[in-house]
């Protein structure tokens, strides 16, 4: 049975009676198109009452569903979606659902949304579109209930997202009270949800700190190591140069790394860094990084529960304000300290 629920899931059932999650799947909802022989149907169910196995296909939003599957579109290489796809997969699996996932490049092409369309799962979850990406037509279409996993975008009032904003002040307020006043922002590209929440963030903690953010520090970049050099360039033009940085992303906190020590500077000796996000099995191979764990593995249960729980057309709007702390690595020190 799945760790922690106490009750038996369709992976369960499936290695009870030998047979894929699939055809459990189809099985338990007595599906016209499934071809199988009688005595493997007999399987299933015998395996699925041994082990008091209770599909649910028909929660309040989705009564109508056929396909017993779920969709789950995240963007092609972060290695952050690894904990959201277990999450969700966990939550599908004790609900009798099946989750494909499948990466897209930033938007939707017409290839996705046919899929979507086609009746091959009964709901969506999107997660990572670009910034802009008008996602009206695929939100307001009732053949698949969709809902946006950590971003808003234009046209969208079905959204699950993370407290960005907190997570930027817990990584700001860590740097504060290790002694540093001359702080580095490392953001996200400009006009990214995400990237500006998280922008909002650090400037509350350095004002509620009664600290100054010098424009000079603050540098829209992306969220990958390019972005990471990229922004740490662009801090070292001004005069002075920040004692402590925030990365608005783990990836880009390697970038940054790279290039203080291409500059000679030592982390955290010379320069401290945080990071927003910790890298699932991160290993940096220098030392351990200092960052903000936010609830990962939480959004995706939590975003399979509200798709499958609310009618298609109810706006969705929902924040995860819990499970945000430090993970304390060896890349924050006080001022002038040695580590």
């Amino acid at each position: 049975m799945t760790r922690g629920t106490g009750r038996a899931t369709i992976t369960d059932v499936a290695r009870e009676a030998g047979v894929d999650r699939a055809v459990v799947s189809k099985v338990l909802s007595d599906d016209p198109t499934l071809r199988v022989r009688d005595e493997t149907r007999a399987r299933v169910r015998a395996a699925a009452a041994a082990l008091d196995y209770r599909p649910n296909f028909h929660a309040r939003g989705l009564a109508r569903a056929r396909a017993g599957a779920l969709g789950l579109l995240v963007p092609a290489g972060d290695p952050l979606m690894v904990p959201v796809i277990a999450g969700a997969e966990e939550a599908a699996d004790e609900r009798g659902l099946l989750l494909w996932t499948a990466h897209h490049d930033g938007e939707l092409t017409e290839r996705y949304l046919r899929l979507l369309q086609s009746g091959a799962v009964d709901a969506a979850l999107v997660a990572g579109l670009r910034a802009g990406y008008h996602a009206d037509a695929l939100l307001r279409d009732p053949r698949v209930p969709t809902l946006l996993v950590d971003r808003r975008t234009v046209g969208s009032d079905r959204w699950i997202i993370l407290d960005d904003e907190r997570a930027a002040r817990f990584a700001t307020e860590h740097l504060i009270a290790m002694g540093h006043t001359r702080i580095g922002w490392a953001g996200g590209r400009a006009g990214v949800d995400t990237a500006q929440r998280r922008a909002n963030g650090i400037r509350d903690a350095m004002a509620a700190a009664d600290l100054w953010l010098d424009p000079g520090w603050v540098v829209a970049a992306d969220y990958t190591p390019q972005g990471g050099a990229r922004a740490v360039a662009e801090m070292f033009r001004s005069p002075e140069r920040p004692t402590a940085i925030v990365a608005a992303d783990p990836n880009e906190a390697l970038g940054v790394w790279h290039e203080l020590e291409r500059h000679g500077l030592r982390v955290p000796a010379d320069v401290s860094l945080i990071a927003i996000g910790v890298l699932p099995g991160e290993d940096f191979r220098v030392a351990p990084l200092t960052g903000v764990e936010m609830p990962l593995r939480e959004l995706g249960r939590r975003s399979v529960e509200l798709v499958l729980d609310t009618p298609w057309n109810v706006p969705l709007r929902e924040t995860l304000s819990e499970g945000y702390r430090i993970t304390d690595g060896a890349t924050v020190a006080p001022p002038g300290g040695s580590g």
